[in-house]
């Protein structure tokens, strides 16, 4: 390729990057569901379709088929969950986690299609990988895993932020190298500065800033959008404040109308005993911890957390009894209770500074993903196809379009096949962009950084 217009098209990147994240900036949610909703579907057909034409990277010609088995198998769970048949099919799915093993197998997998040519080392090689992931991820390590931050990773973050994100990273890098780009590694540049300066400098706006009633619902999706994502997200990395509260704060809170009603109906407070707990606390609104028992409604709590006359034992050996106690006139942790109400959880995702600053970064990776790819036509060439096909994905495109126009929680289950399945065929081309990087490192340190005559 002419040299000025990969210069050209690497200097237009900067300027995407920099529209993504103005963007970002003052429509965070908004910015993404459009980008997702409307660029997404176009991004996965046109890509799956130049994979194809490269035979997605892989030194076997029919190494994909795993990797689109996996995501028929995916599919047909989620499909089975969101309109509701199959259900010992999708309870199966549950049952055995074989939504994390699934995914975790595809991706170790795709280190042996992208590097791996011989059939039986490759086929002896995926058996033995089988066997390891499935006890790595059996259900029976269920509570271990919860806490590793690694499986977290490669199960929460590789198909969503690690692949719009780190994966796009990799590529724009190995292709700066290849090339012996200057103005593509000032692009990287760009890629690693901008966010960071979006996420961790720029004002955050507690009241969340402009959040239209479509964005809300849109990313919540009845339940089924990316509102979870976000939760588990500043869950786990403990970006969720637990601020523990006095007594008088306590009885504050649960007094307020919509409150009262809340810990009632949720029956986290005993309805019986509700009125002589608020006497009780009262009286001692001012004091420290009083070995006094908290109606409370085991139910409502973590299995672990449900035994008999759970709060008289204070001087109890388990750990589980004296954290409950240490919380015995105080708002209960997340750690405690089932679950949090919609209001709670609503003021975490959209209105709290990290949940703010988390959700800049994920519009501003989505958008970026999807207009890099758009920008760089003319280097890899995805619209090079056949008339036919290119008609075909024009015409899916524009009906996936209708699905979300009409409901975005509809539009995301129909097209949860494309959006997972091209994750998982890209899979052995970012196992090349890795070893490319290592290669021309390697080449660059001990070469310079002129580019080679055979490169």
């Amino acid at each position: 390729m002419n040299l000025l217009k990969e210069d050209r098209i690497n200097y237009l990147n900067i300027g995407l990057m920099l529209i993504s994240a103005v963007l970002a900036f003052y429509f965070p949610f908004e910015t993404f569901l459009l980008a997702y909703a409307y660029l997404g579907p176009l991004h996965y057909l046109t890509e799956i379709s130049w994979l194809h034409d490269r035979q997605y990277f892989a030194k076997g010609k029919w190494d994909f088929l795993v990797l689109l088995v996996v995501g028929v198998l995916l599919s047909i769970a989620a499909f089975a969950k969101d309109f509701g048949f199959a259900k010992d099919f999708y309870d199966y799915f549950v049952e055995m986690n074989l939504f994390d093993k699934l995914l975790v197998f595809a991706l170790f997998a795709s280190v042996l299609f992208a590097l791996v040519k011989n059939f039986w080392v490759k086929l002896l090689s995926i058996v033995l990988l089988y066997f390891f992931v499935r006890g790595w991820l059996s259900p029976e390590r269920a509570e271990i895993n919860a806490e590793s931050t690694t499986i977290f990773a490669l199960t929460a973050l590789i198909p969503t932020l690690i692949h719009v994100y780190l994966f796009t990273g990799l590529f724009m890098l190995y292709g700066a190298l290849k090339s012996r780009s200057k103005s593509g590694l000032l692009q990287m540049v760009g890629f690693v500065l901008v966010p960071i300066i979006l996420v961790f400098t720029l004002p955050v706006n507690s009241k969340g800033g402009f959040l239209s009633k479509y964005g809300k619902e849109a990313y919540y999706a009845k339940g089924d959008g990316f509102y979870n994502t976000n939760f588990v997200i500043l869950d786990h990395f403990k970006l969720i404040n637990e601020k523990k509260l006095s007594n008088s704060e306590y009885l504050e809170i649960i007094n307020k109308s919509e409150n009262k009603n809340y810990f009632l109906g949720q029956g986290i407070i005993d309805s019986i005993n509700f009125s002589a707990h608020v006497d009780s606390l009262k009286k001692i609104a001012n004091q420290a911890f009083i070995l006094k028992p908290m109606p409370i409604n085991k139910a409502d709590l973590k299995p672990e957390f449900q035994f008999d006359h759970l709060l008289y034992f204070f001087n109890n050996s388990s750990s589980y009894l004296k954290s409950l106690n240490d919380y015995r006139f105080k708002a209960f942790p997340s750690k405690l209770l089932k679950g949090r109400s919609k209001k709670d959880l609503d003021a975490i995702v959209y209105f709290s500074t990290f949940g703010i600053m988390l959700m800049r970064f994920i519009a501003f990776a989505y958008l970026y993903h999807y207009l890099n790819w758009f920008s760089k036509t003319e280097i890899i060439r995805w619209h090079k196809v056949p008339k036919v096909r290119f008609i075909a994905v024009i015409v899916i495109w524009l009906a996936s379009a209708i699905f979300y126009a009409y409901d975005y929680a509809l539009g995301l289950s129909v097209l949860f096949f494309l959006s997972f399945t091209h994750v998982l065929l890209e899979f052995p081309l970012n196992m090349v962009s890795i070893v490319g990087i290592g290669k021309e490192t390697r080449s660059i340190f001990k070469n310079g950084f002129n580019k080679p005559i055979n490169n």
